[in-house]
């Protein structure tokens, strides 16, 4: 007999976005709240594994709170890891914890498709009203929000860390000690959603607090199958629990399961491109030929040295980059389109974006990060399994413009590495390699076997007006009712900085608006 439930809201995914909504509608105290999480539930900092309470790299600690999927990136890396969070918490609560706001350009793109309401001007409030910055106490950032936000010490970088600072600073880059001011570039420290090594996911900033209301149930453990419709209004979720499985009746249904999840769960349910579904065998309800579609992500392209033998013991540190250098890619047309960020990784078993492996030794590395990429992937259904993973291409580099701008980029991080003012910290360049620089058709061969994810995927039900778009400027799925979805699927564009912050601050905005709240456009309503 299947189980069955029902309340006001039902929001699949606990994560960056969920958690938060989950937070927020429970405010109202007459509004009956479920969220279904597929992945286990660590309710306090007390019985937290380390894994998930310690700010650090995602490693094989890691593992059992993972999406395990692949992902094509290029014809020459066929098949590269992209995981994500299967955890309350989902990516926040195993991420790097790197807290930046989106660019103006980025926020300003948006608002072109999506409305004015997704303006630069018109989201800097809901930033705010997230953080509590604890460098920058003033009037430019939130101090009152449930999340702390923090940039290393200088007195804490590593030597590799401080030496870069000087170097891009010699070089006639501008110092930007603060990422999140107003149109910031430069080189300077990376800000952080931790405090004291302590990660601040959404589950503990936001759920935790939340947790003893008595409108709000949060479902671990159990998996979305498909949202069910009678007609064009979503009225239920089949879900598959540890207990048996469940039909959760709602008013309103919003997905908030990732990037790949909730397009995924829109095309299980029949809503996507009628082709894509009917291949798998699912009877199409809605011909919306957005979902799956506009993929975006941030490349990576990775270069090494060892360290030099009088750089000394290097420094064990959980995340290894503390600063970063935002610039334009030389050559580019864009603007603040590249993030160079310096790393130190020790002997220890570290954790890359393709797989967990052990060093054959301390290494420096400059990673080279494209923000704004041309190229656009997809997500498709393999399967009509809920348990088998979409086909996922990144489509990186497949753009000539993509290609030049990460090639200039790789080239620009290996001058810096080259650079005097790292003399005896860095030792020879491993990657890429002499033969590899030799000529831009062997180091595109390099980047295109190479390149890794950035694990920032957005886009794959962007907001709009126009036929490719699937969500309205509230993330109501268009031509349906009681339907959903708030997470960085959304996102017209991936924003030029990492997305989890952002993420945040659309389940704020969303959430505003699901009640009926007016938007804060003042520090004192965002900080409320």
């Amino acid at each position: 007999m299947v189980a069955r439930a029902r309340y006001d809201t039902v929001i699949v995914g606990a994560g960056s976005a969920g958690a938060i909504l989950a937070a927020r509608l429970t405010e109202d105290r007459g509004r009956a709240v479920c969220v279904i999480e597929a992945g286990p539930d660590h309710p306090d900092l007390e019985t937290m594994p380390d894994e998930l309470r310690t700010a650090s790299m995602i490693d094989e600690r890691h593992a059992p709170y993972l999406w395990h999927h692949t992902a094509r990136a290029t014809a020459l890396r066929p098949a590269l890891a992209a995981p994500s969070g299967r955890v309350v918490g989902g990516s926040s609560a195993i991420n790097t914890t790197v807290f930046l706001w989106a660019l103006r350009p980025d926020l300003d793109g948006w608002a072109r498709v999506a409305g004015p309401s997704w303006s630069y001007e018109a989201c800097v409030p809901y930033f705010r009203r997230i953080e509590s910055d604890l460098d920058f106490p003033n009037g430019a950032h939130g101090t009152t929000g449930p999340v702390p936000v923090e940039r290393p010490a200088r007195a804490a970088w590593s030597k590799a860390a401080a030496a870069y600072h000087e170097l891009c600073l010699s070089l006639g880059y501008p110092d930007c000690p603060d990422f999140n001011a107003p149109d910031a570039v430069g080189i300077g420290p990376v800000p952080f959603n931790k405090r004291d090594g302590v990660r601040m996911s959404t589950a503990v900033a936001y759920l935790a607090p939340a947790r003893a209301r008595p409108n709000l149930r949060i479902l671990a453990r159990s998996c979305a199958r498909r949202v069910v419709c009678e007609g064009t209004r979503a009225v239920a979720v089949e879900v598959a629990t540890e207990m048996g499985p469940l039909v959760v009746g709602a008013g309103e249904i919003v997905l908030s399961a990732g990037a790949i999840a909730s397009p995924q769960l829109l095309m299980l349910s029949g809503i996507g491109p009628s082709e894509d579904v009917v291949r798998v065998g699912i009877e199409p309800i809605a011909d919306l030929r957005g979902v799956g579609r506009n993929l975006r992500n941030h490349p990576l392209c990775a270069t090494a040295w060892s360290l030099a033998p009088t750089y000394g013991e290097p420094e064990l540190l959980g995340i290894p980059w503390q600063t970063q250098l935002r610039t334009t890619a030389p050559g580019s047309r864009d603007r603040e389109d590249a993030c160079l960020g310096m790393a130190v990784l020790g002997s220890r078993p570290v954790a890359t974006a393709a797989r967990v492996t052990a060093t054959s030794g301390p290494k420096l590395g400059i990673s080279t990060l494209l923000m704004h990429a041309a190229s656009r992937g997809t997500v498709r259904l393999a399967s009509d399994d809920p348990d088998v993973q979409p086909d996922i291409d990144l489509s990186y580099l497949a753009e000539t413009t993509d290609l030049d701008r990460m090639r200039a980029m790789v080239r620009l991080a290996v001058e810096l590495g080259r650079h005097s003012r790292l003399d005896g910290l860095r030792g020879e360049l491993l990657d890429p390699t002499p033969a590899d620089l030799a000529s831009d058709a062997a180091l595109d061969e390099w980047m295109l076997r190479n390149v890794l994810t950035s694990h920032h995927p957005a886009g794959t039900c962007r907001m709009g007006s126009d036929d490719d778009s699937v969500v309205d400027d509230q993330g109501r799925v268009h031509g349906f009712e009681g339907l959903r979805v708030v997470d960085a699927s959304i996102m017209p564009d991936c924003p030029r900085v990492n997305v989890n912050a952002t993420t945040m601050m659309v389940a704020e905005k969303v959430a505003d608006a699901m009640r009926g709240i007016a938007p804060a456009t003042s520090a004192a309503r965002a900080s409320a």
